[in-house]
C-alpha cells in the first residue's frame, strides 16, 4: 500500500488462496485493489485473483506479459487459466521493459524485465522458458528500493546484472520462491540486499529453498537478514532453511505466516515484521544524493536512429562529485532511462547519455523530460515543445 493509500497487488498465489489475500488486505484496511500484476502464467502466481474478483473486491488496472496467444494449448485450456483470463486477463495491460505502473507520485514501480528482455537490452533476446519470462519490478519509495520478480532465473538475471539494472537494493524477493535457478551470484552482487524474503511452502517436489541459494545469500558481505514465509519441513534432501526465529511459519501447519514490511519515509528506515518479531533496517540511500540537473537534450539525432542515438545530457552543479547509480529519466508517458550504474559526473562537469534502447522516448514534437534522484524526487525537468534534426535544446537555466 502506497502512503496515499493506493495498492499493488503482485500476484495471487493459486487456486484457494483468495481469502489469504482479502485477510491481507483487511489487516492493511484496504478496501480495493487499484493495481494488479501477474508476473507470469504459472496458476501459483495468479489462481486466487478470480477468487478475489468474485467475492466482490474492485480491482483497477490489471497487468501481465502479454503474448498469451503463444502458450501451450495445455495451459490456454486449464480451468485456472480461464479463471484468470475471465477475471483480469482479457483486459489486462501488455507491460513491457521500462514502463511505469503509476501506484502514487511519491514512488516510482518500474518494470525492468518482461518475456525475457530486460531494459535498455538491444536487440532483444525473448524468453523461452515461463518462469524466466516473468516480469521483474523495481520499486522506489524515499529512497528504499524493493525488487520482486516472479520466478526470474539465471538467464534473465545474467542480462540484468550486465546492465547493473537492480543495484544497491534494500529487500530483495527471491526469484523463483529461492530455487537454485535463481538468485544467481552475478545479480546478488550487484543488489546487496540489506534483507532477503523467500516466499516458499512445503511442497517436496519443489524444494525451497535451496541450500544452494541459502548458501549464496549468506556468502555476500555485508550477509542479509533472510527470511522465509514457512518452515520447509522434509528432509534428507537438498533443500535448507534459515533459523526459526527468521521464519513466520515454522510450524506449517497452517495458513502461510505473512511479512510485513513498512518504510519509514521520516526515519528513512523500515521494518520487517511478523507474529511478534519486528527487526527495523536503515534505508540504503538515506544520505543526501547530491545535486544534478538537465543541461539539454538532443531529440531528432542526425547520427544514427533515434532508439540509440537519442541523448540527454546531465550536469553537476555542485561542488562535490555525483555517482548517477540508480537515478532515472523519465517522460510524460512514464518511461524511463537508467543512467549509467558507474558513471561519475565531477564537480562543475557533464555527462551525455545515450538511449541505446531505452523505453524513454524524445518526441520530436515536444515532450517533458524529468530527472528523478535515487529517492525516486523529481529534482529537474526540461520540457521543449519541438525540436530540428541535429539540434539539442538547452535548458533554461544553462542558457
Amino acid at each position: 500500500m502506497s502512503p496515499a493509500g493506493h495498492t499493488l497487488l503482485v500476484d495471487s498465489g493459486k487456486n484457494g488462496h483468495g481469502p489469504r489475500i482479502r485477510s491481507a488486505l483487511q489487516a492493511a484496511g484496504a478496501t480495493r485493489i487499484d493495481h494488479f500484476l501477474a508476473t507470469h502464467y504459472h496458476e501459483d502466481h495468479y489462481g486466487g485473483i478470480d477468487e478475489v474478483v468474485q467475492a466482490g473486491i474492485p480491482v483497477g488496472a490489471a497487468y501481465d506479459r502479454g503474448d498469451k496467444d503463444f502458450l501451450p494449448a495445455s495451459t490456454r485450456n486449464s480451468a485456472s487459466f480461464k479463471g484468470y483470463q475471465q477475471a483480469l486477463g482479457y483486459r489486462a495491460t501488455h507491460i513491457t521493459r521500462g514502463m511505469t505502473i503509476p501506484l502514487d507520485p511519491s514512488m516510482s514501480v518500474l518494470c525492468v524485465s518482461s518475456g525475457g528482455a530486460v531494459l535498455g537490452e538491444e536487440p532483444t533476446h525473448p524468453g523461452h522458458d515461463e518462469n524466466d519470462m516473468s516480469v521483474g519490478l523495481l520499486v522506489t519509495y524515499a529512497g528504499f528500493r524493493f525488487w520482486v520478480g516472479g520466478d526470474v532465473e539465471t538467464a534473465t538475471e545474467a542480462k540484468i546484472a550486465a546492465l547493473d539494472l537492480a543495484r544497491d537494493i534494500d529487500v530483495y524477493q527471491a526469484n523463483h520462491h529461492g530455487a537454485d535457478n535463481g538468485s544467481s551470484t552475478a545479480l546478488l552482487v550487484d543488489m546487496k540486499p540489506s534483507v532477503v524474503i523467500i516466499s516458499n511452502g512445503n511442497h517436496s517436489g519443489f524444494r525451497h529453498p535451496r541450500a544452494s541459494t541459502l548458501a549464496r545469500l549468506n556468502a555476500l558481505t555485508p550477509s542479509p537478514a533472510i527470511f522465509q514465509l514457512n518452515r520447509y519441513m522434509h528432509a534428507g534432501d537438498d533443500a535448507g532453511n534459515v533459523s526459526n526465529a527468521f521464519i513466520a511459519d515454522p510450524e506449517t501447519a497452517d495458513a502461510d505466516g505473512t511479512i510485513v514490511v513498512t518504510v519509514s519515509d521520516v526515519t528513512r528506515s523500515y521494518t520487517v515484521a511478523f507474529g511478534t518479531t519486528s527487526r527495523t533496517f536503515p534505508v540504503k540511500a538515506a544520505g543526501a544524493p547530491g545535486a544534478l540537473q538537465i543541461a539539454r537534450v538532443l531529440p531528432d539525432p542526425t547520427d544514427g536512429p533515434d532508439r540509440q542515438r537519442e541523448a540527454v545530457t546531465i550536469r553537476n552543479p555542485g561542488s562535490t562529485p555525483v555517482s548517477l547509480a540508480t537515478w532515472l529519466l523519465r517522460d510524460l508517458d512514464g518511461r524511463v532511462w537508467l543512467l549509467p550504474a558507474h558513471g561519475l559526473v565531477a564537480p562543475g562537469q557533464s555527462m551525455t547519455i545515450r538511449r541505446e534502447g531505452m523505453a524513454m522516448s524524445l518526441e520530436n514534437d515536444g515532450d517533458t523530460v524529468e530527472l528523478l534522484d535515487p529517492a525516486g524526487r523529481v529534482v529537474d525537468a526540461l520540457t521543449y515543445l519541438r525540436s530540428r534534426p541535429g539540434v539539442e535544446i538547452e535548458h533554461a537555466h544553462f542558457q
